[in-house]
């Protein structure tokens, strides 16, 4: 069963409790706050939904679209980590849960692939240059070194563009949210929820939490002293 499939009532609590829990954080820490992050749970039958709203620098130590293969690498070491949900929540053996479907909306990690091909064409574009550069003497490596004299400026401008985006980081701010869809054999055995995010993201420090299923409802904050959740 996935969340597309649930019924409407169940949707909307979901949505209901993550605009609230998002409320909730930014009442208390202020909007967009690094280290804090907000996570809920609706459960209804055998469906359970969890979704996680963080700011990106959570996940990475960063918010701009990854600039180098460092952060490239970094994203997709986070974005294995949320593929396993097991890395971020553990749940009861007994109420016997599987992963049905995961979902992650990050708009500046989007273009990570399309970057990396972008630096191949950049690679493949050279090779060609150098091969005409052979063909046709000093003539071409004066133009060649003009593209490349043109290309500095052009690297001049992306410094200078994120010089730009660092001084207004505070106005350019990168949420992630990632949504987890369970089918629990036995909910009944839904109890107690462990937070292990913590354990794989050390910039997240406080997470708030709202949940409501067929037998609990209510609200926590979680930190990585304190990452068990009860249900009731």
């Amino acid at each position: 069963m996935t969340l597309k499939s649930t019924p409407a009532l169940f949707a909307l609590s979901l949505v209901a409790l993550a605009t609230s829990a998002q409320a909730e954080t930014e009442r208390q820490l202020g909007a967009h706050a690094h280290g804090a992050a907000q996570l809920t749970l609706a459960g209804e039958n055998q469906a359970l939904a969890v979704s996680l709203d963080t700011p990106a620098y959570n996940l990475v130590g960063f918010e701009q679209a990854p600039a180098d293969d460092a952060q490239r690498d970094q994203v997709a070491s986070a974005l294995a980590i949320l593929a396993r949900a097991d890395a971020v929540l553990e749940l009861p053996a007994a109420a016997q849960c599987t992963l049905t479907e995961q979902t992650v909306d990050a708009d500046t990690w989007s273009g990570i692939e399309a970057h990396d091909d972008h630096g191949h064409d950049e690679e493949h574009h050279d090779e060609h240059e150098e091969e005409h550069h052979d063909e046709h003497g000093d003539e071409h490596h004066d133009d060649h070194g003009h593209e490349a004299e043109h290309h500095d400026d052009h690297a001049h401008e992306d410094e200078h563009h994120d010089d730009h985006d660092h001084d207004h980081e505070e106005s350019a701010h990168s949420d992630v949210l990632v949504e987890w869809t369970y089918r629990c054999e036995n909910p009944d055995a839904l109890s107690t929820v462990t937070v292990s995010a913590f354990e794989h993201f050390p910039n997240l420090t406080d997470l708030q939490v709202q949940y409501i299923g067929d037998d609990w409802q209510g609200g926590a904050q979680l930190t990585p002293a304190n990452s068990r959740l009860t249900l009731n």
